[in-house]
């Protein structure tokens, strides 16, 4: 079979294949592969990104052709900024540094959607890319398979119970695919501006992470000032506020706090008005 050296959803799959060996392998144990794998990931923002538009691209379905357009657009959107070099660079990193001279391709069934996947990445990243009959085939078939019927997606649910979850990113692949799935409707742009943040680089977020809990710090101290009828909401405002001094950069999975400190400021904001 093909190939796919460098397309990231191969080598993710091909990752999840060589963890399940040291699985059996370690009688259960976590594997380092896998673990390496992740903290590639999580570190990378190019490899983030592209976790991401595989996974909403795979997973996506809907039963109206614009609405597959629309929610193409907006995950070629997530890699604005991003050089197709840049991607590149970073799947040969983890490929050659994981896998090594290992045979690399998708889950049996998926290694054409993965080649469309990869093929509309790189039209809309790389500026010299000119092949437009390649770049059509690629979105028709990535449409296709975002427009295909539940009938087709017999495998969805297996794959969910085989493949490892990837950290806190569950959260933020449903933040991309919320609103057109169930809503059928854009993101809000607190939603983009949260996935940009935590696609981001460390400093960024550790600016924001500051940010936020100023933001909230201030937003309890109003909440309270203008009076709170029930004293154990009160009680439980100032809980949150002395929680929010013990949040560092450090003392967690940054990407969990900054997502625990947005979820907390929407909740105040609701409580505010």
């Amino acid at each position: 079979m093909k190939q796919i050296s460098l397309n990231f959803g191969a080598v993710r799959d091909s990752v999840i294949r060589h963890a399940g060996k040291e699985i059996i392998a370690e009688n259960g144990q976590k594997t380092t592969i896998l673990n390496s794998f992740l903290k590639e990931v999580k570190n990378n923002p190019a490899l983030k990104l592209q976790y991401l538009v595989f996974k909403n691209i795979e997973d996506g379905i809907f039963s109206k052709e614009r609405l597959a357009e629309r929610y193409i657009s907006q995950n070629m959107k997530l890699l604005e900024g991003v050089t197709w070099e840049a991607l590149l660079e970073a799947n040969r990193k983890v490929r050659i540094s994981l896998l090594e001279n290992s045979h690399v391709e998708g889950n049996n069934g998926k290694e054409g959607l993965y080649e469309s996947i990869h093929t509309l990445i790189e039209s809309n990243v790389r500026k010299s890319f000119v092949n437009i009959d390649i770049s059509e085939a690629a979105y028709e078939s990535v449409l296709s398979h975002l427009t295909r019927t539940k009938a087709d997606d017999k495998q969805v649910v297996k794959e969910e119970n085989d493949n490892p979850k990837l950290l806190s990113w569950n959260y933020i692949t449903k933040l991309a695919v919320n609103n057109f799935n169930e809503r059928y409707a854009h993101l809000n742009e607190s939603e983009l501006a949260l996935l940009k943040i935590l696609l981001s680089t460390e400093d960024i977020k550790k600016n924001h992470l500051e940010d936020l809990k100023k933001e909230n710090t201030k937003l309890i101290d109003t909440i309270i000032s203008e009076g709170v009828k029930d004293k154990n909401v009160e009680t439980t405002l100032n809980s949150f506020k002395t929680k929010l001094t013990t949040i560092t950069p450090e003392s967690g999975n940054i990407d969990e706090s900054i997502i625990n400190c947005a979820e907390l400021k929407d909740e105040l904001l609701e409580m505010k008005k």
